[in-house]
């Protein structure tokens, strides 16, 4: 089968005349033996100010335009810089811009009358994809490749969970090679630039996938085109992929070269931010090759490949993480154990309140479950279980500590490895750090401490000198 290359670039590759270069010289290196489609985020700080223009419209604050002003006037000021010497490119560009930020103007005109909401903000911010896909593309084109500007919304499919949206695969996987396959198939194009972070639903609405959506775009779309190609995911960083610890806290880190799919995902959810957590499982479903790779040094070989191979070493434990800020529920009270549906009745009401559950641990006595949440729901949290009509009688007992944080140790097997929790609980206790809550999820890829917020930054670096550093002195001492 052919080779297809696709090649998600965020804000941070797309800042200036430099960065546009460095593009240029990344898909001239690939374009030898691949095809390529590229997946663009916005302009770095676009998606912010698309936000505030949404909700300044909202409130109907006066001059609010003036953002829009200012986003109209750094693609402008792009485009100067990489398309001046194409008179042809640069005008098709300008004004592709004018109209784009005349619609934008239009709508923030109206939203009141349309009732503001999710869809609508939706439908604004999406812009930032628009815009920064399309000056791409009409760069490459400047530069002498055969480029094809697709918006995102006519091939990928969604649910209507407006803001974060989830795709529907197959439907889109039906759309995406009935689209794609032909241009790829031509050689009339060499490159798609496919405009990341949206899709829209059957009804031609447009969603958004949250934060880092550009990452899902670029698996969705390896996902479908998956059958007819030899392909495989690049996601172009300001980072050179996974390490083992937060370098921002732990004295040691080091590069993780080759994880799984499922090490990636517990790495994503506790507190990386590296990439997007539901685009590491549509690759994973899809059994696609990923690599992160450092954007400014792109003939580096000190990147991340990330694929659905287990591979177990000698070190079970692959790197130590944390979320800092969190908070802890603990609803407790003597007559949990004869009330049945506890604990269905405690999530139902949270998820209905679209509050995220990020670990659960209950005693085996029953008589208490503590579980933790966003430290920005704590509120919310509080409010709704002393108010329910369930847990706000008088039997009941609810706790929240706003003052913890989640450490976690990383690695395949886990679970059938001895002796990992006493180690944790050892290390940690010689150095007087209490663990406040357990967990552990069945996928036997993490082991979970809840301690003190004040001690977050110490515990990471006792656990990584006594998982890591350890495991390589041990090494070492083998080899001698």
């Amino acid at each position: 089968m052919e080779n297809l290359v696709v090649m998600k670039f965020g804000g941070s590759c797309l800042k200036d005349e430099k960065s546009f270069s460095q593009i240029q010289y990344i898909v001239k290196k690939y374009r030898e033996a691949s095809k390529i489609i590229i997946v663009a985020s916005a302009l770095k700080g676009i998606t912010d100010k698309l936000i505030d223009f949404y909700k300044k419209s909202c409130k109907e604050e006066p001059k609010c335009d003036y953002i829009i002003d200012d986003i109209f006037n750094i693609h402008k000021n792009m485009i100067n810089q990489i398309l001046i010497d194409d008179e042809s490119e640069f005008k098709k560009t300008f004004e592709f811009l004018k109209k784009e930020i005349s619609e934008l103007k239009q709508i923030g005109g109206v939203i009141k009358l349309i009732r503001p909401s999710m869809q609508i903000q939706d439908i604004i911010i999406s812009y930032g994809e628009k815009l920064s896909t399309f000056i791409l593309s009409q760069y490459l084109k400047s530069k002498k490749f055969k480029t094809e500007y697709i918006s995102s919304d006519e091939i990928l499919l969604t649910d209507d969970n407006f803001g974060r949206a989830l795709p529907l695969l197959e439907e889109t996987e039906i759309k995406v090679t009935d689209r794609i396959i032909p241009l790829l198939q031509s050689e009339l194009i060499e490159i798609i630039c496919v405009t990341g972070f949206y899709g829209s639903t059957k009804d031609k609405k447009i969603t958004t996938f949250g934060r880092g959506g550009s990452d899902l775009t670029a698996a969705i779309l390896a996902y479908c085109l998956r059958i007819n190609f030899n392909l495989k995911v690049i996601y172009w960083k300001n980072v050179k992929g996974f390490l083992n610890a937060d370098p921002r806290i732990a004295e040691k880190t080091a590069l993780l070269k080759r994880i799984s799919y499922k090490e990636a995902k517990e790495l994503a959810f506790f507190g990386s931010k590296v990439l997007h957590p539901l685009c590491l499982d549509v690759n994973e479903k899809g059994n696609i090759p990923s690599e992160i790779k450092f954007f400014n040094d792109p003939d580096s070989d000190e990147f991340t490949t990330i694929t659905k191979e287990i591979v177990r070493g000698e070190k079970v434990i692959k790197a130590i993480t944390s979320i800092y800020k969190l908070s802890m529920v603990t609803v407790e009270s003597d007559t949990m154990v004869p009330l049945t549906g506890t604990a269905s009745k405690i999530f139902s009401l949270l998820g209905d309140n679209n509050v995220n559950i990020v670990f659960i641990s209950q005693s085996s006595s029953e008589n208490n479950i503590t579980f933790g949440i966003e430290f920005e729901d704590s509120m919310k949290v509080s409010f709704l279980l002393r108010n329910s009509d369930f847990f706000g009688k008088k039997w009941f007992r609810i706790k929240i500590n706003n003052d913890i944080s989640l450490v976690a140790v990383i690695g395949a097997g886990v679970l059938h490895t001895p002796g990992i929790a006493g180690r944790v609980f050892t290390s940690l206790g010689d150095d007087n750090i209490n663990i406040k809550a357990i967990a552990q999820g069945s996928s036997e890829l993490n082991f979970t401490a809840i301690i003190d917020r004040k001690n977050c930054d110490k515990a990471i670096n006792i656990l990584y000198n006594e998982f890591i550093n350890k495991s390589r002195s041990r090494k070492k001492e083998e080899i001698n």
